[in-house]
């Protein structure tokens, strides 16, 4: 899978970011607090939901902010993706708005049928994508001193 484009609107410290992302390696640096992991939540948050998330709904919408709205352009086994997902939190908690993942073999509506879909098609849920794809901050300790694996591969 490769992250070719992600737009966030209210999204946690994001106001509105539009990131497009070359070939090759992309570094993203700055001082603590300055936003580099919700970066990478929010593509997390764009692909599975509240289930990549520590926290909930809560988290994700900027404070002041009715609505977030993540858009992630993700490429995957020669087919283009489009995913959007809307937040809304005028009522008493945050719900999903709206839920779509555009393909080239169809269009997936609603949460559930989208994690799904993404799921399937990236053949891991979201607790192993998000294992495989960075370690969260505070837990740096917790890989340096796991327990050497005893299988093999």
């Amino acid at each position: 899978m490769r992250i070719d484009r992600v737009r966030l609107h209210n999204f946690k410290c994001y106001g509105d970011a539009d990131v497009r992302l070359d070939s090759g390696v992309t570094v993203i640096h700055g001082v603590n607090g300055s936003g580099k992991s919700s970066l990478l939540e929010a593509c997390f948050f764009a692909l599975y939901g509240a289930r990549a998330l520590d926290g909930n709904l809560d988290d994700v919408v900027t404070i002041g902010a009715e609505e977030t709205e993540i858009e992630l352009w993700f490429s995957h086994a020669g087919g283009e993706y489009h995913l959007k997902r809307r937040i809304r939190a005028t009522g008493e908690r945050p719900v999903t708005a709206k839920c779509v993942l555009e393909g080239p073999e169809a269009t997936f509506e609603g949460a559930r049928d989208v994690r799904a879909r993404v799921t399937d098609l990236l053949r891991m849920d979201h607790e192993a994508f998000v294992n495989c794809a960075y370690v969260r901050q505070g837990e740096v300790n917790k890989l340096i001193n796991a327990p050497r694996a005893t299988g093999r591969i």
